[in-house]
């Protein structure tokens, strides 16, 4: 990873945690996990080279690149994470759709979940779809 790389992932899991807690605190969440912090600090290493580049460095979006929060809630809120993560699948990363394994999309969607103020917990979120079935993306307080 060069140094530029490096700087973008931290700075990218300094924002998303910041942006999750502070999200969380706000909305009231006091809700269970269902992702561990360490698999959405994988997923911002997994953002900053694959999707940093389009939804920008604060998954604040670009021109026609949606953003990664706020508004974002409102398409996925209440529906199983399992839809979230056959999105990331098979569309992302736009250049090469596909292209990651399911452990990495797995780490995607927990900073995802992170950086829209569901909190962590102390199990990983599984790369299944069956298994993500029983997840629903619930964020805390209502949808933006």
């Amino acid at each position: 990873m060069s140094a530029r790389t490096g700087q973008l992932v931290a700075a990218l899991a300094l924002v998303a945690l910041g942006t999750g807690a502070a999200l969380a605190q706000s909305r009231g969440g006091t809700g269970t996990g269902r992702y561990t912090a360490e698999q959405a600090a994988a997923g911002a290493q997994v953002y900053a080279i694959n999707c940093a580049m389009c939804h920008g460095a604060r998954m604040e979006g670009r021109g026609e690149i949606p953003p990664l929060t706020g508004r974002f809630v409102a398409n996925w809120a209440g529906r199983p994470v399992a839809d979230l993560f056959a999105y990331v699948s098979r569309a992302m990363p736009q250049h090469a759709p596909g292209s990651l394994a399911p452990e990495q999309n797995a780490h995607l969607v927990a900073l995802l979940l992170q950086a829209n103020g569901v909190p962590a917990g102390a199990r990983e979120l599984p790369a299944d779809e069956a298994a993500l079935q029983r997840i629903t993306f619930d964020p805390p307080g209502p949808a933006l």
